[in-house]
This record gives structure tokens, sequence and C-alpha cells, in this order.
């Protein structure tokens, strides 16, 4: 028995043939993410959506054509993007990285999210677990609708759901993805309708959510299979589960941006977001803290510098094996707040500081970093809603925890606290495997079974 794996990126569409029984990665693929459509307003982000849908059945059909003995299909998507259908308009993928919502509203000196924080204050989205932000699907809907002359009774649509719904017919997601557009009771496991008519999204068809983290939302007719379509879920839960992070640990997830995460059995809302989980947990959360992006900030200065001052173009690789090889635990005073990009946490930009005749090298510089990152993270996981006591560890994981070991070391020591790696590198591939064998029925529940079954497989490929 065989499932496909996809993971729908910003950057890339990966999928993978996971032979279910054998515990075996069979094959794996990957085509570029399509691009945004060029030539737009600089805060506008969208793709055609089809194109998304059409290179993801491409991967399907590809693997169909091979291998007979496939029987579903597990999805992975970005999060808090959506479509909005209307006849006669082509249908587009607005994504979580479109900021139109940070325009001024037509005859206001206001933008359309200072409107919206105004109308839709925090306590009123306490069962939503999330708060009004630029990248929250309803922000970008809300602006979507009042800056246009589109119809106000179009189908609503999930990245995933759309997916879904080209490969089904049947618009049903997951409430993983239901929760990032802001519109959905989380508490609750349903759509906020009362919010969804107080923004006057009430003509518009939402797509339905599906009853448990199996459902199968319809077949797929590929060549000679006939494929379980399972819900879409958010690529930050299934990177989670892939972590294997148990009730009491916190996950420090840093990729581009950082996350901090704590694992609870119930909905207990607080100065964080709620994010639902599987099995009906759920995950308190706070983002946008300083992540790859920022040490970028630092290496692009060197490498910058360096080509300025000598000709000489290094490769960032190469100064990254310098940071790794030089990189101290003592910083002699040099302090460096990383907080470079505005976020609703940070919005005065970082700084340098401390600096003395003697200790502004390079590799105090980023001991100085990398323990700013720490405190940060140590600082907000005390934010989410649990006392420090009962933490039982910490998980570093995402591609800089893995790459970068200083930053899992400064982790340990800000904290105090046990800290390990994932048991992985790519957290969403171990995610999707653990989830297509409970979807497939060979084992009964999201269990430490179904984990070793696959690092197991994976240790011998």
């Amino acid at each position: 028995m065989k499932y496909i794996g996809i993971d729908v990126g910003s950057s890339f569409l990966k999928a993978v043939l996971l032979d279910l029984e054998n515990d075996r990665i069979t094959d794996s693929r990957s085509f570029p993410s399509p691009k945004k459509i060029q030539g737009q307003d600089s805060l506008l982000f969208e793709i055609p959506a089809l194109q998304i849908s059409d290179s993801i059945k491409q991967l399907i059909d590809g693997y169909t054509s091979q291998y007979n003995d496939i029987e579903g299909v597990i999805l992975s998507t970005q999060m808090h993007g959506f479509v909005y259908s209307v006849p006669g308009r082509e249908d587009r993928y607005i994504s979580w990285q479109d900021m139109r919502c940070m325009g001024n509203m037509k005859d206001d000196m206001q933008t359309y999210i200072q409107w919206l924080e105004k109308e839709v204050p925090a306590q009123d989205m306490e069962n939503n677990g999330v708060y009004i932000k630029p990248s929250l699907g309803l922000c970008n809907l809300y602006t979507l609708i009042h800056e246009t002359d589109i119809p106000e009774d179009g189908v609503l649509y999930t990245l995933g759901s759309y997916v879904i719904t080209q490969l089904t017919g049947n618009n049903i997601c997951h409430i993983s993805n239901a929760a990032p557009l802001g519109l959905a009771d989380v508490r609750h496991h349903c759509w906020d309708h009362k919010l969804i008519q107080r923004l006057g999204f009430d003509k518009i068809r939402m797509p339905e959510i599906a009853e448990h983290d199996f459902f199968v939302c319809g077949i797929y007719k590929s060549n000679t299979c006939s494929l379980k379509i399972h819900p879409d879920y958010g690529d930050m839960q299934v990177a989670v589960l892939g972590s294997r992070i148990q009730e009491g640990e916190v996950a420090v997830n840093v990729a581009t941006a950082a996350q901090v995460i704590r694992y609870e059995r119930e909905f207990k809302p607080g100065r964080y977001e709620v994010r639902p989980y599987f099995q009906g947990g759920y995950l308190n959360t706070i983002s946008n803290m300083p992540g790859g992006r920022n040490l970028d900030v630092l290496v692009t200065f060197l490498q910058e510098s360096v080509h300025e001052l000598t000709g000489i173009s290094l490769e960032k690789q190469e100064i990254w094996k310098y940071i790794h090889e030089h990189a101290e635990e003592k910083q002699d005073g040099l302090r460096v707040q990383t907080c470079f990009y505005k976020n609703p946490f940070y919005c005065n930009g970082g700084a340098i500081a401390g600096i003395t005749q003697n200790n502004l090298s390079i590799d105090n510089l980023f001991t100085a970093a990398f323990k700013d990152m720490a405190q940060t993270y140590w600082h907000h996981i005390q934010d989410l809603g649990t006392d420090v006591k009962n933490i039982r560890g910490i998980v570093c994981a995402g591609g800089v925890c893995w790459k970068t070991p200083e930053l899992c070391t400064a982790i340990a020591e800000v904290t105090g606290q046990d800290t390990r790696l994932s048991p992985m590198k790519d957290e969403a591939l171990a995610g999707m495997f653990r989830l297509s064998l409970a979807a497939a029925g060979i084992c009964s529940s999201l269990d430490e079974q179904a984990d070793r079954m696959f690092y197991q497989a994976e240790e011998e490929k």
C-alpha cells in the first residue's frame, strides 16, 4: 500500500511516494511553485490558482503512471491565504505574503488593517484563536471585496480545499487551514457565523470543515488508481507532528522566521494564537520572531563589505563555515538585537551595542546574535500560558536549528531546559508519513509506533 504526500510550499511543490507496508520512501519529486503575477502593486501577492492545482495533478498523475497500488493523498499546505472565486474572473490564490490590507481605505486616511483592529478587537476573536494581523485571510478578503467591484457572493477556498475541489469536486478543508483565515471558531470546530455576518461575508459560500482528521473528501481517479483525498493539513501542524513534540514540551521552530509552540490538550486562550492540532489538541503559538532571515542580514552585510573592499565575491556558505568554526560562548559585552524586521512585537528595528575597542569581531557578533534570539524565544515561551516549572523540555526544529548548532546551544544555555533537536531535518516529511499511516488504517492513531517506523526506514535509505 502506498500514499502520496505533497507539501505545497511557497518556493516548491514537493512530493514523496510513501510505501506504508514496508516503511519506505520510494520516490521523491519537486517542482518550483508557480510564481506571483508580475506588474501588480507591491502590496499584492497573487498566483494563478489553477497553475498550483494543475502542478499537483501533474505530480499525482506522474506517480500513478508508474505505480498502480497507490491508495491515497496527503496534502500539507501553506496557511493564511485563500482563493475567492467568482464567475468571469480568473481564480487567484491570495498568498499569506499579500499585504493589501496595509493600504489605505477608500476616502479614508486609515488602512484596512487599522479599521479591522477597531472593528474586531482581540477579545471578540478569543474563540478563533487568532487576532487581526496583516497575513490573516479575513483581512485581505475584506480588502479585496471593498477595494474592487468583485461580487460578494463568491466561493471561498483555502489553498488546499481549492486543490481538493479540482481533484474531487468537493470544497472541504481541515480545521488547521480554516483557522488561519480568522473566520473559524476553533474552540467549537466550526465557522464563526456571527463574525462572518459582522464583516458582510454572509453571502460567501464557505468550505465545509472536515468531520475528523482523516476524513475522505472524495476520490480522484488517476490512470488506474482511485485515490482517497484527505483534508488539507496546515504545514505548521504537520511539521510539529514530525518533530515529535510531547505534552509538556515546547517547540522552537526556526526557519525564515521563528515560532515558539506549546502543545495543549485543551483550549486555553491567552496572549498567543491557539491553533488547532490533531486528535482534538491545540498548539499555543507565538510567531514572527527573529529567524534565518535575521541572521542573513548580518551575513549579507559581511558578504557585501568584503566585495566592496576587495572585489572578492564570497559565497554565503563560506561565511557560515567561518562562523561555525569561530563562534564562541563569550561575546565580551557585545550585544545584538536581531529584530531587524518589523512585526507586532518589534517595530523599531535592531541594534548592535556594547561595542568596545576589543570586542567587535565576527565570532562575537554572531555569538551575541544567537544569544539574543534565544533570549527572545525564552521570553515568549513564558507567555504561552503555562508555568515554566511545568515545561518538560524544548524541541529545536526547523532548518535553521539543524544548520546552526550554535543557536541550539544558546537556547539550552539561556533557558536552562533539557533541549533536543527534532528527530529529522524535514519535519514536514516525517509528519506526512505519520498522517498517512493513520489515514490508511495501518496505525489506529498518531502514535509513537508510527513515528519509529518512519525514522528507521529513513535511516536505512
